[in-house]
């Protein structure tokens, strides 16, 4: 028997690597399978609530309760009675439409003046004017509006994402 044991080892390397890239490649396509039908479950369901608390949509789409949200997260943490009786210089926004005008700046509490105030800050106020959109300047107002404003810090405002 003539045999070359370099051709064998060649044809058996050759046979190896064929078969290692079929199955590198059958596991890659079994994995994305799996991966993309996980994906569209788990990873969004996963990163629904991130969007929500990002979006400010965590108790409501939209109106007064999506603007309590909001007010929780951009205005509370300056008119509040705590940083008030500080001596900080904030107002509170309670009654902030039924006193007729805008304390720093005189102009009658207008839907429209406020937006500019909220859009446009002031010395001691941030600007939010790159910060919120007009829907959430919009929702903001309607939660000002409201009767059940300015949430005072006792407790925050309700996820019904847990239970209670």
């Amino acid at each position: 028997m003539n045999s070359n044991p370099t051709g064998r080892l060649r044809l058996g390397l050759g046979v190896g690597v064929i078969a290692l890239g079929g199955l590198l490649a059958f596991g890659q396509s079994a994995s994305s399978q799996g991966s993309a039908a996980g994906t569209s479950s788990s990873s969004n369901l996963s990163l629904e609530r991130s969007v929500k608390i990002y979006n400010f949509k965590t108790t409501a789409e939209s109106g007064p309760l999506r603007g309590e949200e909001i007010y929780y997260y951009k205005c509370w943490i300056c008119h509040n009675q705590y940083t008030i009786k500080a001596g900080t210089g904030a107002i509170p926004l309670k009654d902030l439409f039924q006193r007729g005008r805008i304390v720093s700046t005189g102009q009658p509490a207008t839907d429209e003046t406020v937006a500019e105030k909220i859009k446009s800050g002031s010395d001691r106020m941030p600007s939010y004017r790159y910060v919120l959109t007009d829907k959430d300047l919009e929702d903001l107002i309607s939660y000002l509006r409201d009767e059940q404003c300015c949430f005072e810090g006792q407790e925050p405002p309700r996820n019904p994402d847990y239970r209670y």
